[in-house]
């Protein structure tokens, strides 16, 4: 898709691969409806994606509540006649270990991972469908796919959306609409903060890629629509040593992080 005077919705953007991709995006033409919770920041991003959009706006929106998410692209199509492009990038990290994590804290990361991103394409695939095309960006995480200690919930969310997306790839191609997901490895944004565990820590201090990385590899998926885009493209290596060699990578890994359990 030619990025040039699309109308682009990115969730997550008040920081991390959610800002970056709004201001990439900006940059090459599109106007931005950055969407998030925090609203403070949020002001901060977009008043930077103005320098290259000036007609991009913010929306304070709770994607694991789905009134609000249909109340905010209801808004946006208003506002602006349609949305071309949907990047579903927000998510929440919780790390701990399955029997310290509270109920509350397991369901909060699946109700934004996917049940957000969920609500996101409920609400955008009608607009793009009368318009008779559309893109959509699910970022999802090598994290669903090799999975390691502390993530359940998290990992599981992740290889959720990574599988809802591939179904819904095909069941939208004839209607004009491209579905495709961007799997990036260890990211230095702020999912890990506030820090709940010395795990946490450890897998912080292990993410180092750059987020504006993370999107230019996401304006790339979409203007090329790509379904499968792996960040950096080396992790389809060690994705493959995994499954080639598991019981091998299993004992490596609780070598790694078994000191940090507790």
């Amino acid at each position: 898709m030619d990025l040039q005077d699309r109308l682009a919705v990115i969730t997550g953007s008040a920081s991390g691969i959610g800002r970056e991709t709004a201001i990439e995006l900006a940059r090459k033409g599109c106007t931005c409806v950055l969407v998030d919770i925090q609203q403070d920041r949020l002001a901060e991003v977009l008043e930077e994606v103005r320098r290259h959009s000036p007609a991009s706006t913010s929306e304070i929106c709770d994607i694991g509540d789905e009134i609000q998410v249909k109340r905010m692209a209801q808004t946006v199509n208003e506002r602006y006649g349609g949305i071309d492009i949907l990047v579903n990038n927000a998510g929440v990290m919780i790390v701990k270990l399955f029997h310290d994590m509270s109920e509350e804290e397991f369901h909060r990361q699946l109700g934004v991972n996917f049940y957000g991103a969920l609500h996101l394409i409920r609400a955008v695939v009608p607009i793009m469908q009368s318009r008779g095309k559309g893109v959509i960006i699910n970022v999802t995480s090598l994290g669903g796919r090799l999975v390691v200690p502390g993530t359940s919930s998290y990992a599981a969310s992740k290889a959720a959306l990574h599988a809802f997306s591939e179904s819904l790839h095909y069941e939208m191609k004839d209607k004009g609409i491209h579905v495709g997901i961007v799997v990036p490895g260890g990211t230095r944004t702020g999912i890990f903060e506030p820090s709940v565990s010395r795990l946490g820590d450890y897998y912080r201090d292990q993410s180092t890629m750059p987020p504006a990385k993370v999107a230019r590899r996401i304006r790339e998926a979409i203007e090329k629509e790509h379904f499968t885009t792996f960040v950096p493209l080396s992790s389809r290596l060690l994705l493959g040593i995994h499954d080639a060699f598991t019981e091998f990578f299993s004992k490596m890994l609780l070598r790694r992080t078994r000191p940090y359990f507790k």
